[in-house]
């Protein structure tokens, strides 16, 4: 299934839970954004541990590799696209939270939604789709999601972390049915010898807790839509005043 950029505001939710592989390229322009909505800060989590995982913000941007780059070549579309490094760890964990921190413009954002595709090449691996709902004007908002999911086939585990890059996400957000912003990630997964894996992931989190079976057995990140337990949380945060639209 195609669709269309150069038709982008008729582009719906409904018509991105149908894609079957990752989109060419963006289906939104960076201005479709009318509604001020920055993002402030992103984190993954373990859940059973709560040992960070991943985290980027405005006080720890992400590195960008710009050697052998023309800056003049640069466009728009770099400063929606990550490239992710994990160890093979994080695709056996029996449960994953991201939180997200954003910020909107003066304009009220009704019905705001997530529609996240995940790919390993042309082959839809997961689906999420969460609506954090109504937002109200210069607001700042946490958008915590959990992803319960029980083991994924090694086979597919194991092409994943030898074809680097080749598993993708398309991340779609719309505002009342709207698209209003799209952006890409890829993901590279480290593969780690048994006896080296626990340690690692100690160093690398930062914890020595065991949670859910050391906190990198078990389950995967991606597995089949119908064995999945999904739940989305989500909470707003304002000044004072937003104890009036409670």
């Amino acid at each position: 299934m195609a669709l269309s950029t150069s038709n982008w505001r008729s582009i719906t939710p409904e018509q991105v839970l149908k894609l079957t592989k990752p989109t060419a390229g963006f289906l939104c322009p960076l201005s479709a954004n009318t509604y001020g909505i920055e993002y402030l800060d992103f984190s993954i989590l373990d859940y059973s541990s709560k040992n960070v995982i991943f985290n980027v913000g405005r006080d720890n941007p992400p590195s960008i590799d710009l050697s052998g780059v023309d800056l003049a070549d640069i466009d728009e579309n770099l400063y929606r696209s990550i490239k992710y490094e994990f160890s093979e760890d994080v695709l056996r964990l029996p449960s994953i939270q991201t939180t997200l921190v954003f910020c909107v413009g003066e304009r009220e954002v009704p019905g705001f939604r997530m529609v996240e595709r995940h790919y390993f090449r042309d082959q839809l691996v997961k689906s999420f789709d969460f609506t954090f709902g109504f937002c109200i004007p210069s607001s700042t908002n946490t958008w915590d999601a959990v992803y319960s999911v029980p083991p994924m086939d090694e086979g597919l585990i194991n092409d994943m972390i030898n074809n680097p890059h080749e598993t993708k996400s398309d991340s779609f957000y719309f505002v009342d049915g709207q698209l209003v912003m799209h952006n890409k990630a890829s993901y590279k997964y480290v593969r780690e010898d048994a006896a080296q894996a626990k340690k690692s992931y100690e160093e690398r989190y930062g914890s020595k807790r065991t949670g859910a079976a050391g906190g990198a057995k078990a389950a995967s990140k991606f597995a089949d839509e119908e064995d999945i337990g999904q739940k989305a949380l989500a909470k707003q945060h304002r000044s004072s005043a937003f104890a009036a639209f409670a």
